[in-house]
């Protein structure tokens, strides 16, 4: 792309920003309407592209895992979340009219954001999605820390430069809509050249704010990307992606660039906001577990590791077990089992041999697992040494596992101060905890949750749900600086627009339904449709999606008796 068009299309946003940021917030409903009502017209046409790039079967459950709830289904739940957040701005409405906002045992301020309202308490029956806030924010003054762009009376606008990430489709078109509406700034957003094969269709989806003159999009390599990042026209920056292109910018690349940091000398002066991945831990619990608990908790993990062939930000990648529990050497090889079987499909994404070899020279003992592709495991890591594994985020199909002792209360101890101290990264970690346990440990469990320093939290659950939750906050754990990034800095998603959020704790069952009720849960919470064998993912993503955009209750028979199949 030359370097005349990208002025052109700076240019014309410039031009546009003032307009956008002093756009009645009715003007911006309608936009978004015609945009939401795109993602659907364009749903099938995003999905088949997705799958061909990654080399999915059509017939695979990794279509509905990926494509669709990776893809479709959260931009269009988002867009219904924010035109009720909208609504409720421009009405007066109290925007925690449907939340309830409690304080955690750390003195928290707690908003519920799910469930909010009957159909989720139906579809996500037994599952809770809770936004802790920042130690200054309390119930009283939590509505003073939302949506402050809506009552600035004249906000000057800014042009924003998102760098789209090449791995989950979502995440661009979700990126261009939090700075749109949450942000205020018109956009330019430059595709990532893995994905850029969907750049023609989010621009079909998205051309009512191309044609306004509020969204401009730029293709290229990294010599498109340098210019876009040091354009006088070009305000903030805001990057999904990795510390070092975080760091690139900020400082420069190579030696200089390496210089330049340890000086403290940043090359701009540029607000850059991110999201960047990190080293993400499953904490398991001991427990009285059946054998169905270990082949279903072992494909849970297997999944948090393979959905996208662990191209996520929000992959797990340690797993600690505790050193006591008679459990742990059989989940671990219920784990390797589904490491090997699981569906073969393709690394695709770029570097992912090169990552692999590194991990098999820090680790020659690593096993090598798949039948068709591979899959690393290292096990049995010493908890107490530095290693690869807990410094580096894989970004790829390997993962380790590692031990610490004592009894549950204890083992949750050490592994909370592991996961704060030793793990690189404070974007996602997972506990999984037996009915029982949790009951058990009572007060400590929610002690533990306070004290994990995470911007997302799952409990039995993989967090990257809280990434498909439109009312969530999604981001690092706050506290980061450009030289110390990290997860990053900043928040996106977020519908409900908190300025101050901590993290995002999801919420979920031991059991899946119908297992749920012959253990005792009022819990109606299935197989999820991302689990990697979720027969009928595909089915139930695409209904969920329609039904994301104008929920009615007719549609909940399909849709459950899809998601019970699973």
């Amino acid at each position: 792309m030359d370097q005349a068009h990208i002025d052109q299309s700076l240019k014309r946003l410039d031009d546009g920003k003032q307009r956008w940021a002093r756009l009645p917030i009715k003007a911006k409903i309608s936009l978004l309407r015609e945009v939401q009502q795109g993602a659907l017209d364009q749903a099938p046409r995003w999905v088949d592209a997705e799958a061909k790039a990654k080399g999915l079967d059509p017939d695979s459950p990794l279509v509905g895992a990926e494509a669709w709830l990776g893809g479709p289904y959260p931009v269009v739940a988002w867009i219904t979340a924010s035109i009720q957040t909208l609504t409720a701005l421009d009405t007066g409405t109290d925007l925690l009219e449907h939340v309830e906002v409690h304080t955690g045992i750390d003195g928290s301020t707690i908003a519920r954001v799910l469930p909010t309202h009957v159909y989720e308490q139906l579809l996500f029956h037994g599952v809770t999605a809770d936004v802790w806030m920042q130690p200054d924010v309390t119930p009283a003054n939590l509505r003073s820390t939302m949506a402050s762009l809506y009552r600035e009376q004249n906000p000057p606008g800014r042009v924003s430069l998102v760098l789209g990430a090449g791995n989950v489709s979502a995440i661009v078109p979700l990126d261009i809509l939090d700075r749109l509406v949450n942000v205020g700034d018109v956009v330019v957003c430059k595709m990532n050249p893995v994905n850029d094969y969907l750049g023609p269709i989010f621009e079909d989806i998205l051309a009512p704010l191309v044609r306004a003159g509020y969204l401009q999009f730029a293709y290229g390599g990294g010599d498109v990307g340098e210019y876009l990042t040091g354009h006088d026209l070009v305000e903030a920056i805001h990057i999904t992606g990795s510390a070092g292109t975080h760091d690139a910018i900020v400082y420069g690349s190579g030696e200089e660039g390496r210089q330049a940091k340890a000086a403290g000398q940043q090359r701009t002066t540029k607000e850059i906001t991110s999201e960047l991945g990190g080293v993400g831990g499953t904490i398991v619990l001991p427990g009285p577990w059946t054998d169905a608990d270990f082949r279903y908790q072992a494909e849970h993990i297997v999944t948090q590791k393979l959905h996208n062939s662990g191209h996520n930000c929000v992959a797990s990648q340690v797993l600690i077990l505790p050193e006591q529990w008679a459990g742990s050497r059989r989940l671990l090889n219920e784990v390797r089992r589904q490491l090997h079987e699981s569906e073969s499909r393709d690394a695709y994404y770029p570097g992912t041999e090169q990552r692999l070899a590194a991990i098999r020279e820090t680790a020659p003992d690593a096993e090598v697992l798949g039948q068709a592709t591979t899959r690393l495991l290292v096990a049995d890591l010493d908890a107490g040494q530095e290693h690869h594994g807990f410094r580096t985020e894989f970004f790829g199909p390997a993962m380790v596992s590692t031990s610490l002792p004592g009894d549950s209360q204890e083992f949750l101890r050490r592994a909370v101060g592991f996961c704060n101290d030793q793990l690189y990264g404070t974007l996602s970690v997972n506990l999984i905890v037996h009915t029982k346990t949790e009951q058990k440990l009572g007060s400590r469990l929610d002690q533990a949750i306070a004290e994990l320093r995470y911007g997302g939290i799952g409990i039995n659950v993989w967090v990257g749900a809280a990434f498909l939750l439109s009312r969530a906050a999604w981001g690092a754990y706050p506290g980061h600086t450009y030289d110390d990034v990290q997860s990053g800095i900043g928040v996106v998603h977020n519908a409900l627009m908190f300025e101050k959020p901590a993290k995002t704790v999801v919420s979920a069952p031991f059991h899946p339904f119908p297992r749920s009720a012959r253990h005792g849960q009022l819990a109606l919470f299935p197989k999820p449709p991302w689990f990697l064998t979720n027969k009928t993912a595909a089915t139930t993503a695409r209904r969920l999606t329609h039904f994301a955009a104008k929920p009615t209750a007719s549609q909940l028979p399909s849709l459950f008796a899809s998601a019970l199949r699973g």
